[in-house]
Formats: structure tokens, sequence, C-alpha cells
């Protein structure tokens, strides 16, 4: 798992690569809680995480996913994860978390 991290206007990006599993998601999950506690008030008002470069997500990256989403909620900061394809897109339709992650 990799984790590469841009600030731009308004937004705070993380992008993910690799496999988000059991193995990988307190990694991943320290990546979210640290760009959500960095956020200054009144800063990026979107915390986006690109997961075009995952090749797998089990269920504890959902679980992450959604965590991050809970963390963002709580901060007021918008979350979105972009980049869903293949077997991620998949996994994230068939837990039922794909609308509620993708959209604004």
């Amino acid at each position: 798992m990799r984790v590469v991290r841009s600030d731009g206007p308004g937004m705070v990006r993380l992008a993910l690569h690799g496999e988000l599993d059991l193995a990988t998601a307190d990694l991943a999950g320290r990546h979210i809680a640290v760009a959500l506690d960095t956020i200054p008030a009144g800063g990026p008002p979107l915390l986006v995480l690109d997961v075009a470069g995952l090749t797998f997500c089990d269920s504890a990256g959902i679980d992450v996913l959604l965590g991050g989403r809970a963390g963002a909620q709580a901060r007021e900061v918008d979350f979105r994860v972009v980049g869903a394809r293949g077997i991620v897109r998949r996994s994230m339709a068939a837990t039922g978390v794909l609308t509620l992650l993708t959209t604004a």
C-alpha cells in the first residue's frame, strides 16, 4: 500500500495504490486521520480519496473508507471516493456503499 497526498485549492487528495485489505487498513486509516487532523478550520472543505490505483479492496478496506467518511462528517469536511473501477468498484457495489462513498 502506498498513499500519496496532494493539497490543492479547496481540497486534500489522497491517492491510494496497491491493496486495501486487513493487512493495510491501519496504514490507510492513519493517512486519512492525519489528513483530516491537518485540515485547518476554514481550510479545504473536501477530502478526496482516489482509489484508481487500488488493485483490491476487501471488507476491512471498505470499513476504512466508511470510517474516513464518518471522520470527515464529524469535522464538517466533504468526503468523496473517486476512481473506483474493476474489483474495487464491484466490492463497493456489492456491499452497498458505492453511491454513498462516490457522491457528494
